[in-house]
């Protein structure tokens, strides 16, 4: 994918999020969803996760979508998984291996689910613990702190119509 089609998609996804219909803290909670999900080292999940996390918390799952869309995609895949693999190694010194792991993600986003789901067993649980402890402790502030602001921009959305 090139990178002016990569910068087509996203812009249309921006459009795409002025234009949701939902009470403000409904599309927050899917905008704050599709934060984590899109900053968290879920890569083989994300949608799976998406749908049922929307329908727990009661979020908008288009919402989360096209948010997880705009921040994960095929520009930033290893920088998120590097900056993942970076916190969870500061905070699991010594357990992964980032060569490895670089190869393996570059893979991913071209395989199926299960071809992603088979190359992730081979990475190694020590490698995906290293991945998800970073990746949450990054995605998680980052969902919080994106919630309000979400909040307040639909708001402003649902005044102006």
């Amino acid at each position: 994918m090139s990178f002016s089609s990569t910068k087509l998609k996203i812009a249309a996804s921006v459009k795409r999020i002025r234009e949701l219909q939902g009470s403000p803290s409904y599309l927050a909670r899917g905008v704050a969803l599709g934060v984590f999900i899109g900053v968290a080292p879920l890569m083989p999940l994300k949608s799976i996760l998406i749908l049922l996390l929307s329908l727990m918390l009661s979020s908008s799952a288009v919402a989360a979508f096209l948010v997880c869309t705009i921040i994960c995609n095929p520009l930033t895949y290893i920088p998120l998984y590097y900056l993942s693999w970076l916190t969870g190694n500061l905070l699991l010194p010594g357990k992964s291996s980032w060569t490895m792991l670089e190869t393996s993600v570059s893979q991913m986003g071209q395989l199926s689910l299960s071809g992603a789901l088979i190359l992730a067993g081979k990475v190694g649980f020590e490698t995906i613990i290293v991945l998800l402890v970073g990746g949450c402790v990054i995605a998680l502030p980052l969902a919080l702190v994106s919630y309000p602001f979400a909040h307040r921009m639909f708001k402003t959305f649902s005044k102006r119509k």
